[in-house]
């Protein structure tokens, strides 16, 4: 227990500030708004300029790790030119984080891209994979060296989904069959990167952080038990079992048969658990969408159901693969401090019990440190243990939760050591 993880996860694009990506580009073509809330980035929370302020939290949190993206548009603005300025700044980041007594958690991949990438070869095309991981190799080269654990990928099917399921992420597509072809060529880079990273010390460790979500069925009928099984094995277990079977394989009737071998052959040290909510499934009778999710007792600012529970789970589901478990993300979209603080002891009072009956698991991060740019929805949900003032230059305040956090990873370590 001792060595156990305490952190707090973040992504470059939604906290950095100061990028030009797919992302922004998507937003300035006023794609976004056909999603209705129009988010505008605007220089996310301004961490890019602000991170030495930030990471000084991390420390007054009692936290040990510290789970952060690297921004590849910032690294590789023009295919085959990288920055020196921002390779040497996130050297800079991570030397202050090792000499607080902080182990960095690297993440290649959270949702964004180079301006170029999606027009060059998107993830649909097996020319992806070389592209993708000839930058891996450069962050390789740059920080192997300095870094223990290693996360490839966020969540590889949520961003397949919003890119090619119902077209909200660049490049904006509906094509089940490309959602599969984007999952297939992203665990095949990852595989690559595996490799590499082993490459330079066999005592990397190397995973993918992976969203899970518990289904119920709505109602008492077949058809929606049959439905949330169907959607359990695609959203939870079909990438689980593609690392042991070699195979990446999901039926649905009338929608999609997809099976390809691909040569995993179990390569990964560890899988991240990123886990926010419930959802309830009813079946429709309709041919084109037959799928109905909704939360029945939405409680945050995202339209989410809190169900706890459903973290044990989903540590119970992954514990199953023998493989280490990270909860690479955990954490409530909400302005209501008191309902935050339920919700993180709720959570860590299992987090605590499942670390007593599982030594694979390895971590616990929250999500997230700061109030951030989120995803189709702007600056309005606030997930941050740190609130960000977007009116008055970007300044910080801890929020209640975040003493709650930092007291309770005290008085943990203070028993267990």
């Amino acid at each position: 227990m001792n060595n156990f993880l305490w952190g707090v996860a973040t992504s470059a694009f939604q906290i950095e500030g100061n990028i030009s990506n797919d992302f922004t580009d998507w937003e300035q073509l006023g794609k976004f708004k056909n999603n209705g809330a129009d988010p505008r980035y605007e220089n996310g929370s301004n961490h890019w300029d602000l991170w030495e302020t930030d990471f000084e939290y991390l420390k007054e949190l009692n936290l040990n790790a510290y789970r952060f993206s690297i921004e590849w548009a910032r690294i590789e603005p023009v295919r085959n030119e990288y920055s020196q300025s921002a390779i040497d700044k996130y050297h800079q980041m991570i030397d202050k984080l090792i000499s607080l007594g902080i182990e960095p958690v690297i993440t290649l991949h959270h949702f964004t891209h180079p301006s170029w990438f999606h027009d060059l070869s998107p993830w649909t095309e097996s020319s992806s994979i070389e592209i993708f991981t000839k930058f891996a190799q450069k962050m390789v080269d740059e920080f192997a060296h300095k870094i223990k654990y290693w996360i490839t990928f966020n969540e590889p099917q949520v961003w397949a989904l919003a890119a090619y399921g119902d077209a909200k992420f660049p490049p904006g597509q509906k094509d089940l069959y490309k959602v599969m072809d984007a999952i297939y060529n992203i665990l095949y880079a990852h595989i690559r990167i595996y490799d590499m990273l082993k490459s330079v010390d066999n005592n990397i460790q190397v995973g993918i952080a992976k969203h899970f979500v518990v289904f119920k069925e709505a109602r008492r009928f077949f058809f929606d038990r049959n439905l949330v099984k169907k959607l359990h094995q695609f959203f939870n277990v079909m990438i689980l079992e593609a690392f042991s079977t070699d195979s990446l394989e999901f039926q649905f009737p009338f929608l999609l048969s997809y099976n390809s071998f691909i040569p995993l052959d179990n390569k990964i040290d560890f899988w991240g658990i990123n886990y926010y909510y419930r959802l309830h499934a009813k079946f429709k009778i309709n041919y084109k969408n037959p799928i109905e999710l909704f939360a029945k007792e939405p409680a945050t600012d995202m339209g989410w159901e809190i169900y706890p529970k459903g973290l044990k789970k989903m540590i119970k589901l992954v514990d199953a693969t023998n493989k280490n478990i990270m909860i690479t993300e955990n954490g409530i979209a909400t302005e209501d401090e008191k309902l935050r603080m339920n919700f993180i002891k709720k959570h860590l009072k299992i987090v605590k019990s499942q670390m007593k009956k599982r030594k694979s698991l390895i971590g616990f991060f929250y999500w997230s440190l700061l109030d951030n740019y989120e995803w189709l929805e702007g600056k309005s949900k606030r997930f941050g243990l740190i609130h960000v003032d977007y009116n008055n230059n970007f300044k910080r305040k801890l929020k209640p939760a975040a003493l709650l956090y930092a007291s309770f990873i005290k008085k943990l370590s203070t028993v267990t050591n």
